[in-house]
Order: structure tokens, then C-alpha cells, then sequence
């Protein structure tokens, strides 16, 4: 099993502003083959170059990776890859080459009350720059995050990424971003979260002492008052290093009093904002900002946008900008042979996490051919909800980086579905598209009985007698049951899909064994939820 898919894009540099993206034109090719239910091997190579409205650049390569799914649903993985780039680029010291190989390992564990997600590159570069070279560059990015559901209602994560750089076997510095928060359900519809920032760095020579670049500290507040109304509320202290070493720490409170609004159909959208920020270094007055904005979501993604503005480019300016914006975006992607459109956002630092709700028809846990997607299932994240559209399709959209607990909403789920993806604990980076799908199961039930095949003829015959106590195992052990006196067994909340049968010969009586095969094979469908009428005959043991 597997696919094959061809891509070719083109993306001009205003699509991607407050895009998670790089701008550019060109082709890829991408592959993944199953090569075990639980081992997937995925190839990439891509040919990509400068649009015509940007300085030339190209980036040329390959990436290999092999891929180990675990867990209940295959929601864990282990993964390692090798990518090959090459670079070239004209600036303003002249054309820049450089040869890249790295490698990669990367671990994601998705638990009840546990998310974890880490990521180990190694970049070996060779540099090249107006042809003189190779400067050798080595880098060593380590990323990883960790969420923990303390109870139902608290939510606790942590995240350092660090940069360690080498060149020409000299070691010259190490960035370092750390995160701590917390996320906190006060009621059902009020949630309160914690934040701080710490951004610092260690260059070279060896005895320089670790500096901190920024410390923030922030508090938030949101009230859901509707599944369309949220409003909110924010402060933040910080102290950032200045730009020369003779000044002082510039240090200032920002804080923030907004609302979404988005009608249920998702059409029209409001949004809202007063910001304030404290005087700070030679700035004497504080500075006040303000947004308010209207879109109308048109068919096709199409987003007509009024949007007024009173905002200050830099922390230092007195003196603000007033703007008023109408605009009318959308942006395109090829995939599966047809243009797919989706809505385009030029915010800063917006997240989102979307998915499809589907009907794990083959029990794999993963999205594939022959899966249905389910419309009108609710998905909740922290304390508001969304339903997932007639593909299946569900959005949340304009979300703040951060942790997050994804799930079904279980009180609307419909008593014949049953969940097959747990609760999922993520941490979303700034601009990160973060998509998750969520599988249900329909419960289904088998049933049969167990007796003595006197005559050898497979068939139960009106004198042959039933055989109690007999152990009958469903799935290698998932589920085990019993013959009743009237030798029948009966197994409730079966998922769909292929399943096996079998007897325990521990519990077989005496002198007894299976006289048809030892293991059984059924599927159940969502048109047959319901098996019964399994005869299982025992004659006599060699």
C-alpha cells in the first residue's frame, strides 16, 4: 500500500507573509509505502526556485524517512531521516552556495494524559561564497516539548529548542528558546493561562557567560459567553536586552482586553482589540493601539476583509499609524490532480489545528481509502467546540502558540460511535498548521456457540451436546468470554474491521480439541455490525 503524487506550485512572496511557508516556484514529488501495517517509508524530492519578483535563489534535494507507528491507534511514532539540499543564492556579498546533509530522528508520543514531541538534526555544510571555500558549518538542533494533563482540568508543558553551531570544528555558540505554561479550565467556559519566555544565547570565546536576550512573563484570561463569542484578556511583563551594551534592560507591561466573533455558518467574522504598552527606555508616553476587523467568508475560501487600525511599527515610536485596509485574498494549493483553496491569513505569529473526523472502517487507525468521513461531530478544544463539515472537515483557526487538549466532545457523540483516537496533549509553535484526525468505530457484536461434533459433520445435529465453560478469545486476548450451560459466547463493542476467534485449550474439556481451524477470520462492516451463528465443533484429540 502507498501513493505516489507529483506537485507544482507557485507562491509569490505576498502569500507568504505570516505564512509558516518560503516563497517560491518549482516542483515536488512525494511517495509512501507501507511496507508493514506499523512501517512506513516516505520520499520527497524537490526542485524549487525564486519567483520572479525575488533576489534568485534555488534549493535542490532529497529527503528519506522510515517511520515506526505504536500505541493503541498507531497515535506514537519513531522516526529517522537523511536529507540531502543543495542551495544557491545571490545577495549583496556576492552568490552563496552551500551542500547540506543531515539526519534526523524524531520521537511523538501521544498518550491520555501525556504529549511529548522531540526532534534531534544533525546538519553537516559546506559553504561556499563567490566560489571561495568550503567553509565547513555544523549544526544541532534539538527541539522538544512536553504536555501533561495534571487533572481533567489543568494542563502543564515545557518546550526548549537549542541550536548548538560548530564551524570549522570550532564551536561558536548555542541559541536557546524555553517555554513554561499552564492552562487552567475554571469552569466550563473560563479559562486562565500562565506564560513565561526565556530567549538567550552563548557565542564564543569559550569563557562568555550565557546571556539572556528576553524574559517574559504573561497572564491571560478567556471567557467563552457562546460557542461564536469569546472575549479575552492579557498582560505581559518583559525585559529584553538593548541593541548596545551601555544602555539599561529595556522593561515594560503590555496588555490586551479583545473578542472573536464568528457566526455559527462561519461566514462573518468580527474581531476585535485594545493594546497598551508602557513607556519604556527614552519613550515617555505609553502607547495605546486599537484593531477592529469584519471579514465575510465567500464559497471557495474567497475572505472579503474591512479592517481599522491605530499601531506602532516599533517599541520606541511616539507617534502611531492609522490605517484602514479592505482587502479581498485567497490562496491556492495543488494536490490530487485538482486546486484545492483554503483561507489565507497575513498574521504574525496565528496557529491552527484541523483535521477529519472519519469512520475507521479497516480499524488501522489512520485515514484511508474505504474510511467515511462523518459530518456533524463536535470537536472541543480547552473550553470552545467546533462540528466538522460535510467532508468531514474540522478548523480551528487564529489560535495563540501555545498547549492545547484536542478531543471528541463526548456528551454530542452518537451512542453508535465509539472513540478510536484518545485525547491528544499538542504544543503549537508560532505558525504552525497542527492537523490531527479523529477516528470513531461503530460498535458491532459476534456471537456462536461451542458444542461436540459427534459425527464429524461440521454441523450441529439435534443430539450433539453444548459445551460450558469454554474460553473463547477474541483478537489474540483483546476481549475473552465464556460458553454459557447452552454453550453460546457472545462479544459486545467490537470495532469494525478484521478480527479472529479462537478457543483457549486450556479450557477445553479433556480428550477435546478444535475439530475445524484453530483460528477463525471475520470483518465486520458497517452494514454488518452484527455476527452471529458461529458454530465451533469439538471432536475428539489425537
Amino acid at each position: 500500500n502507498g501513493y505516489f503524487e507529483g506537485v507544482i506550485f507557485y507562491i509569490p512572496a505576498a502569500v507568504s507573509i505570516g505564512v509558516n511557508t518560503q516563497p517560491g516556484q518549482g516542483g515536488k514529488i512525494l511517495s509512501e509505502l507501507e511496507l508493514r501495517e506499523d512501517l512506513l517509508l516516505n520520499a520527497e524530492g524537490y526542485l524549487i526556485e525564486a519567483t520572479p519578483d525575488s533576489r534568485p535563489w534555488s534549493l535542490d534535494g532529497a529527503t528519506l524517512t522510515l517511520t515506526k507507528r505504536f500505541g493503541s491507534y498507531g497515535q506514537n511514532s519513531l522516526a529517522g531521516g537523511v536529507r540531502k539540499e543543495w542551495k544557491t543564492e545571490e545577495g549583496d556579498r556576492g552568490r552563496f552556495e552551500a551542500e547540506e546533509t543531515s539526519f534526523t530522528i524524531k520521537h511523538v508520543l501521544r498518550e491520555r494524559t501525556v504529549g511529548t514531541n522531540t526532534k534531534l538534526e544533525l546538519v553537516n555544510a559546506d559553504i561556499f561564497l563567490n566560489r571561495e571555500g568550503p567553509f565547513h558549518l555544523q549544526k544541532l538542533y534539538f527541539l522538544s516539548d512536553l504536555t501533561l494533563a495534571v487533572t481533567p482540568d489543568f494542563l502543564f508543558g515545557v518546550a526548549l529548542d537549542t541550536l548548538n553551531t560548530w564551524q570549522d570544528q570550532s564551536y561558536t555558540g548555542l541559541d536557546l528558546i524555553s517555554e513554561v505554561d499552564t492552562k487552567w479550565n475554571v469552569r466550563d467556559n473560563t479559562l486562565l493561562m500562565s506564560n513565561l519566555l526565556l530567549q538567550g544565547k552563548k557565542e564564543t570565546p569559550p569563557d562568555d557567560a550565557f546571556q539572556i536576550n528576553e524574559l517574559t512573563t504573561g497572564l491571560s484570561l478567556y471567557q467563552f459567553l457562546s460557542p461564536e463569542l469569546t472575549l479575552f484578556a492579557e498582560v505581559k511583563r518583559t525585559r529584553e536586552q538593548p541593541f548596545y551594551a551601555a544602555a539599561q534592560d529595556y522593561r515594560y507591561t503590555t496588555a490586551n482586553l479583545g473578542l472573536y466573533y464568528n457566526t455559527f455558518d462561519g461566514k462573518w467574522q468580527v474581531n476585535g482589540n485594545l493594546g497598551y504598552r508602557s513607556p519604556v527606555s527614552t519613550r515617555q508616553q505609553p502607547q495605546w493601539s486599537y484593531s477592529l476587523s469584519l471579514g465575510r467568508t465567500f464559497p471557495s475560501y474567497y475572505l472579503l476583509k474591512l479592517e481599522l487600525q491605530r499601531l506602532y511599527d516599533a517599541l520606541w515610536d511616539e507617534v502611531p499609524e492609522n490605517v484602514i485596509r479592505l482587502s479581498l485574498s485567497r490562496a491556492l494549493g495543488f494536490a490530487d490532480g485538482a486546486w484545492k483553496p483554503f483561507r489565507y491569513t497575513e498574521d504574525d505569529n496565528v496557529a491552527s489545528i484541523s483535521g477529519i473526523v472519519y469512520l475507521d472502517t479497516n480499524a488501522n487507525g489512520r485515514f484511508d481509502e474505504g474510511d467515511k468521513p462523518l459530518s456533524g461531530i463536535r470537536i472541543r478544544l480547552d473550553g470552545t467546540a467546533t462540528t466538522s463539515n460535510e467532508k468531514g472537515e474540522y478548523f480551528f483557526v487564529n489560535l495563540a502558540p501555545g498547549i492545547y487538549r484536542v478531543e471528541f466532545h463526548l456528551p454530542s457523540l452518537p451512542a453508535n460511535y465509539t472513540p478510536v483516537t484518545g485525547p491528544q496533549l499538542i504544543r503549537l509553535r508560532e505558525q504552525e498548521n497542527f492537523f490531527i484526525d479523529f477516528a470513531v468505530t461503530a460498535n458491532g457484536s459476534v456471537s456462536g456457540r461451542v458444542f461436540i461434533d459427534g459425527n464429524g459433520n461440521g454441523i450441529q445435529d439435534e443430539e450433539e451436546k453444548h459445551v460450558s465453560w469454554v474460553g473463547v478469545v477474541l483478537d489474540d486476548g483483546a476481549q475473552k468470554v465464556f460458553t454459557d450451560e447452552n454453550g453460546r459466547f457472545y462479544f459486545e463493542g467490537v470495532p469494525l474491521g478484521t478480527h479472529t476467534l479462537a478457543l483457549d485449550p486450556e479450557s477445553l474439556p479433556s480428550g477435546l480439541r478444535p475439530a475445524g481451524p484453530a483460528l477463525r477470520t471475520f470483518t465486520l462492516t458497517e452494514e454488518a455490525l452484527e455476527i452471529s451463528g458461529i458454530t465451533i465443533p469439538l471432536g475428539p484429540a489425537d
